[in-house]
């Protein structure tokens, strides 16, 4: 029968290892706009955007691209395997809109040059909460935290070990008459969140975590905003759906420690990031930006 845990899959031991990692880093953070910025204090969220509407769709072709080159080199095994199994396969790799993907953007480095150039010229924020916090509170909604793989032997290593998982299942068996189907079916969901981590070198300095949801239909709670090009699906990860008593943050901040403020915008906005913060009833840290930036 299909394992029913396959779908806490974590995409390859390198990334294992950096979940370790994780847990050490305090806080991470999520760069945004002022608009983001009250978004999300109003509503203690964070939107994750599907992954077809990403800014640079580039991002997504490259890990989708590793992944696949791997399943084609075993590609002969599943064959042996399940001439169903990879029937379906090749019938997704050409029809897959079923399976969803969500994606939100956090990082170790909360005052990062690249980063600011790339949210408002310098004119955003970002907010740098508990780790520990937000993992809980993203696991408890099905969402995973998961480091971005930048070094190419560690990105074919992850979808390496996709596959070696799809191929474990197939060799499992099932008595159901079309098993082979199901379990690709919902191994494709762990081939979709293991290239959604998969990023290229040029972008290492981000030192990236991913917020990813992923599942074969729509999710519940899904949300549509405008933007500059039309509609974009989003789900809204929630971060004060779990208390942490013995958090560092008072539990009204859900988890959130400090706020930096972008090197481009005014120091009155101290003054108006406070007042967003007490109209909320909240308290925390608020700095500026020690980067020396004023836009391009």
């Amino acid at each position: 029968m299909i394992r029913p845990d396959i779908t806490a899959y974590d995409p390859g031991a390198e990334v294992a290892k950096h979940e370790a990692e994780l847990e050490e880093i305090m806080p991470l953070y999520h760069y945004t706009s002022a608009a983001g910025l009250h978004g999300i204090i109003a509503s203690r969220s964070l939107w994750t955007s599907h992954y077809r509407f990403l800014n640079d769709t580039s991002e997504f072709q490259h890990g989708w691209k590793i992944v696949i080159e791997a399943l084609d080199r075993r590609g002969a095994e599943i064959r042996e395997l399940s001439s169903l199994a990879w029937e379906t396969i090749a019938l997704f790799r050409q029809h897959s809109d079923e399976i969803h993907g969500f994606v939100g953007s956090l990082t170790s480095k909360g005052d990062l040059l690249s980063q600011w150039r790339g949210y408002n010229r310098g004119q955003g924020f970002s907010i740098g909460f508990n780790a520990d916090w937000l993992l809980k509170n993203a696991a408890a909604q099905g969402f995973d935290i998961t480091p971005v793989l930048y070094d190419p032997e560690s990105q074919r290593a992850a979808a390496d070990g996709a596959v070696t998982l799809l191929i474990d299942r197939l060799l499992e068996g099932t008595d159901e008459p079309e098993g082979a189907r199901a379990q690709v079916k919902t191994w494709w969901s762990h081939a979709l969140k293991t290239a959604l981590v998969l990023k290229n070198g040029h972008f290492q300095e981000e030192r990236e975590r991913r917020l990813v949801w992923v599942g074969v239909s729509w999710p519940a709670g899904l949300k549509t905003r405008f933007s500059p090009a039309g509609l974009v699906p989003y789900r809204a990860c929630q971060f004060n759906k779990v208390v942490i008593n013995n958090a560092a943050t008072h539990p009204n901040n859900c988890g959130i420690e400090e706020i930096i403020i972008g090197p481009a915008l005014a120091h009155q906005q101290t003054c108006a990031v406070d007042a967003l913060l007490a109209s909320h009833s909240m308290r925390l840290t608020i700095k500026r930006s020690a980067i020396p930036y004023l836009a391009d």
